[in-house]
C-alpha cells in the first residue's frame, strides 16, 4: 500500500507538470510562466522587459527628472527689482544750502521715512508725488524721482535703499533648523544656498527629498542627489517655496527570496545585488532562478525608448515588470548594474519542481489516512 500512495503522488505531479492542475495550489505569486503568457495579451496591464545591458544603461541615464530640464536654471527675476510691500528709504540731496531738502547745510539732506510700497506699486516723495517703484530697480526709481525734482530743486542727488524685502523671497519650510522666508540678494541663491540660510537640515540627509514648488509645478529630488550632482543645484525664484521631506526609501520582496520583507536602504544608489542580500539572497529550494522580477511605474515615454511598440499603456506613465535571468552567468553582472529605486517590489518566482515537490506532498499528505485505513480493513477482513 505505501507503494501505491507514493505511485499515486508521482502520478498525480506528473498531470500537475502536463495540466492546469496547479493553479489551485497555494502559492506566493503566479508563475514566470503566467507573467509572461499575460503580457503577450493586447489587454496586459503591463509591459515585460527583459533585462540586458542596454536596458541597465538607458535606466541609468534617467534615474530621475533632471530639475534643469523641468524647472529651469536662471534667473528669471533679479532680486535687486522692488515688489509691492517692499519698504524703502529715500534719501535726497541738493548742490546748494538754499535747496528745498538741504536743510540749511551744504552738506545736509533729507531722508524721507520708510515706507512700504503700495498696492499699487507707487511710494510718495515730496514734490515729486507719486512715484512707480514696483517693477522697478533703486537706480531705476532714483532717476523717476531726480526727473520729477529737475525744475523745483537744486541739481537734486538721490539715494534708494530697499529696507526690507518680502516680494523676492522663497520660503524654506519641513525638516530645516529654521523655516521661514528668506530674502534673495542680487547674486541670486541656489537651492543649497537657502537651505543653509534656513539652518541646514534636522536629520541625515540621505532620509530626506527636497520639494520645490513654482508656480503650479512641484518636483522633487533627493537630497543627497542634489548634493552630489551640481546641475540639480539650481537657481532658486521669488516666491519658490522649497521643503525638505523626511522620505526614507524602501524596497519589498516577496515569492522565493529567503525572507519576505520591507526593507529600508539609507544608500544614495542600491543595487539588486545588495538588495536581495539584504533578505538573504534566493531559496534554493523554491526559487526560479529564471523569474526575477522587479515590478516599477515608469514614464511610458521612457519605456517607449525601451520596447518601441510594445507598450502596454497609452497614458503618462506605465506598469513594467523588468526581468532577470540568473541562470544566465551574465545575470549577476546585470545584478549589480541595475539600480533599485523608492518602494520598488521584487518577486521571486517558484520554480517548476518546488511546485511539483508540493502537490506531491499534498497528495501524499491526503492519500497517506486512505491508505492506512484500507490496510486497517484488510487486517480486520482476516479474522472473520
Amino acid at each position: 500500500m505505501p507503494f501505491l500512495t507514493k505511485f499515486t503522488s508521482l502520478s498525480l505531479a506528473a498531470i500537475c507538470l502536463s495540466t492546469t492542475s496547479c493553479t489551485v495550489m497555494p502559492s506566493s505569486g503566479p508563475s514566470s510562466g503566467q507573467i509572461l503568457q499575460e503580457a503577450k495579451d493586447s489587454y496586459s496591464p503591463y509591459t515585460v522587459i527583459p533585462v540586458t545591458p542596454g536596458i541597465v544603461s538607458l535606466l541609468s541615464s534617467s534615474l530621475d527628472t533632471q530639475l534643469a530640464e523641468t524647472l529651469g536654471n536662471a534667473r528669471k527675476r533679479s532680486s535687486s527689482i522692488i515688489g509691492v510691500g517692499d519698504t524703502v528709504v529715500v534719501s535726497i540731496w541738493e548742490a546748494s544750502p538754499d535747496g528745498l531738502f538741504s536743510g540749511g547745510s551744504s552738506k545736509g539732506g533729507t531722508q524721507i521715512p520708510e515706507q512700504p510700497v503700495s498696492e499699487s506699486g507707487t511710494i510718495s516723495v515730496p514734490y515729486a508725488g507719486t512715484v512707480q517703484a514696483a517693477n522697478r530697480t533703486p537706480q531705476q526709481v532714483k532717476t523717476a524721482i531726480e526727473n520729477a525734482l529737475a525744475r523745483i530743486a537744486i541739481q537734486p542727488q538721490v539715494l534708494v535703499s530697499v529696507v526690507k524685502n518680502v516680494s523676492n523671497t522663497v520660503t524654506v519650510t519641513g525638516e530645516v533648523a529654521s523655516s521661514g522666508r528668506i530674502a534673495l540678494s542680487p547674486r541670486g541663491e541656489k537651492l543649497l544656498d537657502v537651505i543653509a540660510m534656513a539652518g541646514g537640515p534636522r536629520i541625515e540627509s540621505h532620509q530626506l527629498s527636497v520639494q520645490i514648488t513654482r508656480g503650479r509645478r512641484t518636483e522633487t529630488v533627493p537630497m543627497e542627489r542634489l548634493i552630489s550632482d551640481p546641475s540639480e543645484n539650481i537657481y532658486v525664484q521669488s516666491d519658490d517655496v522649497i521643503a525638505l521631506i523626511r522620505q526614507p526609501r524602501s524596497f519589498t520582496v516577496f515569492g522565493a527570496a529567503t525572507a519576505n520583507a520591507s526593507i529600508q536602504f539609507d544608500e544614495s544608489q542600491l543595487f539588486l545585488n545588495q538588495a536581495l542580500a539584504k533578505v538573504g539572497g534566493l531559496n534554493d529550494e523554491r526559487a526560479n532562478a529564471r523569474g526575477v522580477f522587479i515590478y516599477r511605474t515608469e514614464p511610458t515615454s521612457l519605456v517607449q525608448r525601451m520596447v518601441p511598440g510594445k507598450v502596454a499603456s497609452s497614458g503618462a506613465t506605465t506598469n513594467v515588470i523588468y526581468q532577470i535571468d540568473l541562470k544566465d552567468p551574465n545575470g549577476f553582472f546585470l545584478l549589480k548594474g541595475f539600480s533599485l529605486r523608492n518602494r520598488d517590489l521584487i518577486y521571486i518566482a517558484n520554480s517548476s519542481l518546488a511546485e511539483v515537490r508540493k502537490f506531491a506532498t499534498l497528495v501524499s499528505s491526503t492519500a497517506a489516512p486512505v491508505a492506512q485505513a484500507a490496510s486497517v480493513g484488510s487486517t480486520l477482513n482476516t479474522f472473520k
